[in-house]
């Protein structure tokens, strides 16, 4: 698996096969697979693909304030991600330590039901707020790293 830049040709093979957790974050946060994909590359600073012989994620971060340093890592991926899951944590901490170069803090929200992203969250040093917030019907929790 690699990491390459993201490019708008990646989003229909991402959306098409978008894992169902991810589907379910999305869809309550008012977008489809294919626009929420399109409003993370366009806001992002920067946004990675991760491939194998495909996309399978895609992932980046956008500013919510770049006075304040606060920034919102994402990513979205097909079951794929998780079948290559090591080689996709290996990739990962370098990517994490930009985001940290770039921000004095992240945050997000994730799908309190989707322990797959939580488990990779608080491996990757993000403290998950046990409250939960209601966005539909998804509860959903708030992650931050700070």
């Amino acid at each position: 698996m690699k990491l390459i830049p993201a490019s708008v040709d990646h989003i229909p093979h991402l959306a098409a096969n978008m894992r169902g957790a991810d589907v379910r974050e999305v869809t309550a946060l008012g977008r489809s697979p294919h626009s929420a994909l399109e409003a993370g590359l366009r806001a992002s600073l920067w946004a990675l693909t991760a491939v194998e012989d495909e996309p399978v994620a895609m992932l980046g971060v956008a500013p919510r304030s770049m006075v304040e340093g606060v920034g919102v890592p994402w990513m979205l991926g097909t079951e794929r991600a998780y079948n290559c899951g090591r080689a996709l944590l290996s990739l990962s901490p370098p990517v994490f330590a930009e985001m940290r170069e770039t921000f004095s803090r992240l945050e997000n929200v994730v799908d309190a039901d989707n322990m797959r992203a939580i488990r990779f969250l608080r491996w990757a040093g993000f403290e998950i707020c046990e409250d939960a917030v209601q966005i539909g019907d998804v509860s959903f929790l708030r992650f931050a790293s700070v």
